[in-house]
């Protein structure tokens, strides 16, 4: 699972974590481009015949420029280019001003670097899998779309083409915040996969470069146990010209979904911040559950 050819721009003035998140990167065959200093970054950045850039990743907390800084000034040139950001103290009222901003995830320090990592090759996949989408449907008044797959045979990142190629031509998304909405289909299905299908535990998740993974290890036992391979993923989009449903249903036990209320603004963040269900409900402007817990409904209204 590497991904060479991958031109990341990392900027920290935390050295240590700065050289941490590149190694971490490195290790995948990515290219990084490591900066202390957010203005000296963002000037290389926009330095005629420079590689291709498929990543930004930038703390917040910085002298000088900021992350929101960068922010503002990737997507004043770049507005297709995907921003993750990184910090040591947020609010959910901080996170939403990086979502609004453009911004494609929100991590908290001390970083979690398997997450981070896992973050950036679908980030990437799916940045370049947006260039080559369908703009061409703009007179589409009406559209319902069905698929169901073997939990062994779901292929999270061709389907998340179908799911949203039609986001940006009908008003729904725009080039700033596309990579994030994206993100939260894709938390949706692989928390359908893993968590429900698999009933896998977030707790059993180790260290990036640790010899064993368990969680890694017990999803790949159960990818081939038939008991847990044969179970069902069913998704169904339903778009007008004012709304865009999607509909995401797995076979597993579920969860008490009445559990799930939106964060108060003055709230801290969990260290995973950007992951799962925070996610989905700070970008979503609807989300549903049914009773038993097992599908989710995420509804999008046209800006």
């Amino acid at each position: 699972m590497t991904r060479h050819g991958t031109h990341i721009l990392l900027i920290d003035d935390d050295t240590a974590v700065l050289e941490m998140v590149q190694a971490a990167l490195s290790h995948y065959g990515m290219e990084v481009h490591a900066y202390p200093d957010a203005a000296q970054a963002v000037d290389f950045l926009q330095t005629p015949g420079v590689p291709e850039f498929d990543l930004v990743i930038s703390d917040i907390n910085m002298e000088g420029l900021d992350g929101f800084d960068v922010i503002h000034k990737v997507k004043a040139t770049q507005p297709h280019l995907p921003v993750v950001l990184m910090t040591g103290q947020a609010s959910v009222e901080y996170a939403i001003r990086a979502m609004r901003m453009g911004a494609s995830n929100l991590f908290m320090k001390p970083i979690a670097l398997r997450d981070l990592v896992q973050n950036v090759f679908h980030l990437v996949d799916l940045h370049r899998e947006l260039r080559l989408a369908d703009n061409g449907l703009r007179g589409l008044v009406n559209e319902r779309r069905h698929f169901l797959f073997r939990s062994d045979e779901l292929d999270v990142p061709s389907l998340m083409h179908h799911l949203t190629d039609r986001l940006v031509p009908m008003g729904f998304a725009s080039a700033s915040n596309i990579d994030v909405i994206a993100m939260a289909f894709h938390e949706a299905l692989v928390n359908a996969l893993e968590h429900g299908n698999f009933e896998l535990d977030s707790k059993l998740k180790g260290d990036l470069f640790a010899v064993e993974d368990p969680y890694t290890a017990l999803r790949a036992k159960r990818m081939e146990d038939p008991h847990y391979a044969g179970r069902l993923i069913e998704v169904r989009l339903a778009m007008d010209t004012e709304r865009f449903e999607l509909e995401i249903s797995d076979e597993g036990r579920g969860f008490d979904a009445s559990l799930v209320s939106p964060l108060p603004p003055d709230s801290e963040m969990a260290p995973h911040c950007g992951r799962g269900l925070p996610l989905i409900l700070l970008v979503m402007d609807e989300v549903h559950f049914n009773e038993k817990g097992n599908q989710i409904r995420m509804v999008l209204r046209r800006k």
